[in-house]
């Protein structure tokens, strides 16, 4: 006993030696905080979204979740303390419906990767037969996805954390994933949800069937009857198996199970109100849980949106004006009064009681999400209604509203910290939490204007140089194909009123001339002749400084490109 009680007291006075000199560390959970996983911002506006607006508020993060949010709320001792003052914090902002972290599509067996010939397999990929790809439900986004730490840096800039993410191309486009936007590589742990939904499109097949609306349509039925038939075949041999033969599994109908069950909703891609009601139609025909995404007309039926109980994922990519137009007179005027009342959508849903969530559509900048989000407000849709729409409505429509969508107890702590109203123009995100990481926006974008574009703030900036200047010069491309890469130059010069110049291709070159820029949207068109056939390519793209992204079109597919300027 001596000799446990002198054990003891050596272990005391050892213990209290190694804590006076400062080689025992006695806070080993301040260490955890300072690597992120408890954090207290302190004196910040809290705009929870649920529980109203409190001001000089706090909230506590632990581990990836929020762990307590009021007013008077005391500030655990491992915590990383951030000073709010003059901050307004917000759930982070959902973008309902976007393509983000796929990865490219494979090269082809047998096509030229980087080390090939890019003139074959681009042309290979040209003159591909129609293929499944677009017509199998049974495709899944998480097999796609491809992340790296920055891939979503410039979503996190603009406070957008979580995304709906699908493809975008043929009639069956997979089942989408719900993903929180953070930094890390693994995209498995980037999801919250999956699948959310069978995402569909009315767009054909290129060269084969379906190649129509019409033709969609048809297959879409013919493919929902199929899986209804495939259904009761099983149902039929499972109760009564003896001296059946016994049938074939089918992916694709097995894919469609769920889907007929009512269980896993389906998004239809729509833009006019034909495509909307023929949607409807079809699910109501097939008792289908439906959204529709995109939606742009929506304005014009929106009661009837409302008798049907739709749900509306409304993109926030507004018609824009053409930049190749020579004469605005000769424009239609339906053009005219949709790229007008396109701002409107939002306000005619919320009238009538449409439950609605914002997409970003297919804006290239994502600050342009809050960007239209303002333009919608200022069309009449109440500001609490629009933050709503990129937070709560879009978690209640993908469930995952006991996870997301406000600041809550218990919720997942996806955050975004700002210098004042989120949809005020000269806001900037100074902060953005994600599972609990946080993310310091080191150079934010400039503020946002009311109705457009980002601009320059402090003094009068110099008088701008003509659209066609940012043009003109020497660009090293990169055309991003299933196929290949296919880097090519583009000489650029001011001619009158026009562009004119030579694009430089692994198929040979080609004279340029017409080329348009408006704002900074570049936009021209050549033709190639390749081994005896002509190619005509239509390339729009947007500047940013020394930097170009966009798409060329060519035989009907569309190809993404980017690029720099190379100095003078």
């Amino acid at each position: 006993m001596r000799q446990s009680k002198f054990q003891l007291a050596l272990r005391v006075v050892l213990v209290a030696t190694l804590i006076s000199s400062g080689l025992l560390l006695v806070h080993p959970a301040r260490v955890r905080g300072d690597e992120g996983e408890a954090y207290a911002i302190r004196g910040a506006t809290l705009v929870t979204v649920t529980n109203g607006t409190i001001t000089d508020g706090t909230i506590v993060i632990r581990r990836g979740l929020i762990e307590a949010v009021g007013a008077g709320i005391p500030v655990p001792a491992d915590a990383r303390v951030i000073d709010g003052k003059g901050l307004t914090v917000y759930p982070g902002l959902f973008d309902s419906y976007t393509n983000l972290g796929l990865r490219p599509p494979a090269a082809p067996a047998g096509g030229a990767g980087r080390g090939g010939d890019p003139t074959q397999a681009f042309l290979a990929q040209l003159a591909a037969p129609p293929s499944s790809v677009g017509l199998l439900p049974e495709t899944k986004v998480v097999d796609e996805l491809q992340v790296t730490g920055n891939t979503f840096d410039a979503q996190r800039a603009a406070g957008i954390t979580t995304a709906l993410t699908g493809p975008r191309g043929g009639v069956f486009q997979g089942q989408s994933a719900l993903l929180n936007l953070g930094g890390g590589t693994s995209a498995e742990k980037l999801i919250v949800r999956t699948p959310v939904s069978l995402n569909i499109g009315f767009s054909g097949s290129r060269g084969g069937y379906p190649g129509s609306l019409m033709g969609v349509f048809a297959f879409l039925r013919q493919s929902l009857l199929d899986a209804q038939h495939y259904r009761d075949t099983w149902a039929r041999y499972r109760q009564s198996p003896r001296g059946m033969t016994r049938p074939e599994i089918n992916p694709s109908m097995e894919a469609l199970q769920p889907v007929i069950a009512g269980q896993l909703p389906v998004i239809f891609n729509v833009a006019t109100v034909r495509e909307m009601k023929r949607a409807l139609a079809l699910a109501e025909e097939f008792k289908l849980v439906c959204y529709l995404h995109g939606a742009t007309q929506s304005y014009q039926i929106a009661d009837y949106l409302k008798s049907k109980n739709a749900t509306v994922l409304l993109s926030l990519s507004f018609p824009q004006k053409p930049s190749g137009l020579e004469n605005p007179e000769d424009e239609p005027l339906a053009v005219i009064q949709e790229r007008v009342s396109a701002p409107s959508a939002a306000a005619a849903l919320h009238r009538a009681g449409v439950r609605f969530a914002f997409t970003s559509g297919t804006l290239s900048r994502p600050a342009d999400l809050l960007v239209n989000a303002g333009r919608a407000i200022e069309a009449g849709l109440p500001k609490d209604e629009a933050l709503k729409a990129m937070t709560l409505y879009p978690a209640e429509i993908f469930g995952v509203s006991a996870q997301l969508g406000s600041l809550e107890k218990g919720k997942i702590a996806n955050l975004v910290l700002t210098s004042g109203d989120l949809f005020a123009k000269e806001t900037r995100v100074r902060h953005v939490f994600v599972d609990g990481q946080k993310f310091d926006i080191k150079a934010p974008e400039a503020p946002r204007a009311a109705n457009g574009p980002a601009r320059a703030a402090g003094p009068a900036a110099a008088p701008a140089r003509s659209n066609l200047a940012i043009a003109v010069g020497t660009w090293a491309l990169s055309l991003q194909t299933p196929a290949a890469e296919v880097s090519s130059t583009l000489t650029l010069r001011e001619d009158g009123e026009t562009l004119s110049g030579e694009v430089s291709t692994p198929f040979g070159s080609a004279k340029i001339s017409g080329g348009k820029v408006s704002g900074n949207e570049l936009q021209l068109n050549y033709s190639l002749n390749v081994q005896g056939q002509d190619l005509t390519v239509s390339a729009k793209g947007r500047i940013e400084g020394t930097s170009i992204q966009g798409t060329m079109e060519a035989m009907g597919q569309t190809f993404s490109f980017n690029g720099t300027k190379r100095p003078n």
